[in-house]
């Protein structure tokens, strides 16, 4: 009868260790899966951020395009005021 008892015992306790071993893997395993979750939206936080900042801070496109500086009828202060223009702006 003791040897019944003995064996009782140690499936009842047997099942107790796997069973918090089997908890502790599981809520580890969601602790780190909601880890990553929070890094992947801090890191589309970040990247929505910076096309942000690119979109508000992208340099300035010139108005009249490319600038023929080989072209005599060319008018130097024009270009010296637009760019100085587009400096004040920024």
């Amino acid at each position: 009868m003791s040897t019944i008892n003995v064996l009782r015992y140690s499936a009842l306790g047997l099942g107790l260790v796997v069973g918090f071993k089997t908890d502790w893997s599981l809520r580890s395993a969601a602790k780190r899966k909601k880890q990553e979750l929070e890094y992947q939206e801090q890191v589309k936080l970040i990247e929505e951020a910076r096309a942000e900042y690119a979109k508000l801070y992208s340099p300035m496109i010139a108005k009249q395009g490319n600038v023929d500086f080989e072209d005599p009828n060319l008018d130097y202060a024009a270009v010296i005021m637009n760019a100085v223009t587009s400096l004040k702006s920024t």
